[in-house]
């Protein structure tokens, strides 16, 4: 019976949120309690446990055996302050004089007008957010690459993939969600995933080289001897970057803010403590010493809706894992269809899960494949001796296929901005995004992140 209401949530809360009926927060609130409900009544328990299995969910918890649950509040926090701070260094200029430095390199050339662009955008989406990413991006090349003759289509591409990358940093959004589902720190999930996003930023840098160099051959471009953009034309484009809410930039505190950030950067990828702790006290000390009292809370204010939105969807997973779990759900669910599962294709669930989270992430709200599907896979797997983090790496494969998907709206801004339609875009997109996921796929299984 409990197999059977697990079930239903998880269909409850996919349908609420691919039809739009809620948002992911509330269809996590809503489907849990009325889920932890009839679990009670079926387990004859009263039905105040439900608040103890939200706590568990949501706070750190040692079990009877000693085991201990981090709960969901811990990476809620990391990604509140993770956002807010990177949101502040966008604000106070850090990656401008990188930015700048690299357009005034390229000087013209179409290949190096391309490989600055994947540079630039690897360096711009390192906030996680890929709407002020496009807005950035585009705001700097589409004159550019207009007054050259490049293809938009190519800017398109070398924004987006990086941003696939980006999307995985911690602050990003999947391996938070991940997290909370596998009581797993999430700076274990990023070093353990990071040396497969550096492996796949190469290749984005590849792909600026390859159309770098299509359009060098199109455009009868000949290094050394051709001048496509004049020195000022460079110098209006590097404005368009610096004069991006000036009244908030700090120049003079470049040192400082790049001191700071490569000592969080540091601190948490070597674990030295929490990465909620690393952001909250970095965000605060940033603040002081770049802003005044008044600039601190419009700063806060102005940062805090994107990281206010994520954190809480984190928060609600806590509800949704602690029901799902301590009510017994999760072990039914597990011990039915493991019982289905051949026992000679059990030890490949990995791979398998690889493609399948391939559609999920094209498919599904990104809510509902890392609440819905990744807590029904991960005790299936230690059934089949694969750790939850195994399953975890394998299940962010889809990641690179993610943002073909009409479900992600911020795209039809970056389809605007590149005048394309949405079906030259994905036409494109797959041609680049298919090899980065078997680039993932194989750097993974190289690096024994999950088993074959």
């Amino acid at each position: 019976m409990l197999s059977l209401i697990a079930y239903l949530m998880i269909i409850i809360f996919m349908v609420l949120v691919i039809t739009k009926k809620l948002t992911a927060f509330n269809g996590l609130i809503v489907s849990s309690l009325v889920a932890g409900i009839a679990a009670a009544l079926v387990n004859g328990q009263d039905l105040s446990i439900i608040f103890d299995w939200i706590k568990e969910g949501l706070f750190v918890s040692v079990d009877e055996s000693g085991e201990v649950s981090l709960g969901t509040i811990n990476s809620a926090i990391m990604i509140l302050f993770a956002i807010l701070y990177f949101s502040l260094m966008m604000n106070v200029g850090l990656f401008d004089p990188l930015c700048t430095f690299l357009i005034r390199k390229a000087k013209g050339d179409p290949l190096k007008i391309l490989l600055v662009t994947v540079l630039t955008a690897s360096v711009v989406t390192l906030d996680g957010d890929g709407t002020t990413t496009i807005l950035i991006i585009t705001g700097a090349f589409v004159p550019l690459y207009k007054r050259m003759g490049l293809k938009l289509s190519y800017l398109a591409m070398l924004i987006i993939m990086p941003t696939t990358i980006g999307n995985i940093l911690p602050w990003g959004g999947p391996l938070a969600r991940a997290s909370a589902v596998i009581n797993v720190e999430v700076n274990e999930l990023f070093v353990t995933f990071l040396p497969v996003m550096l492996i796949g930023l190469v290749y984005c840098i590849f792909l600026g080289y390859f159309f770098g160099m299509k359009e060098r051959k199109r455009l009868g471009y000949v290094a050394g001897k051709s001048e496509i953009v004049t020195k000022e034309q460079i110098e209006e484009m590097c404005n368009s970057i610096t004069n991006t809410d000036k009244e908030f930039k700090r120049p003079k505190l470049f040192i400082f803010n790049l001191v700071l950030t490569l000592l969080m950067m540091y601190a948490l990828i070597e674990g030295i403590t929490s990465g909620a702790i690393i952001f909250l006290i970095g965000t605060a000390i940033a603040l002081v010493v770049n802003y005044n009292e008044k600039d601190q809370k419009d700063r806060l204010v102005e940062n805090a809706g994107d990281a206010l939105y994520v954190s809480s969807i984190i928060i609600a997973a806590g509800a949704f894992i602690g029901i799902f779990t301590g009510s017994g759900m999760a072990d039914a669910i597990a011990t039915s269809l493991i019982s289905i599962i051949p026992e000679s294709m059990g030890g490949h669930l990995s791979i398998f899960f690889s493609f399948i989270g391939a559609v999920a992430c094209y498919a599904l709200p990104v809510d509902g494949y890392y609440f819905g599907i990744l807590p029904v896979v991960v005790p299936i797997a230690e059934g089949f001796g694969i750790t939850p983090t195994e399953i975890t790496m394998s299940a962010l494969m889809g990641q690179a296929i993610r943002y073909a998907s009409p479900l992600v709206p911020w795209l039809f801004l970056l389809i605007d901005k590149t005048e394309m339609t949405f079906g030259d875009y994905q036409k494109l997109f797959f041609k680049c995004a298919i090899p980065l996921f078997f680039i993932f796929l194989i750097s993974s299984l190289l690096l024994g992140l999950f088993p074959l």
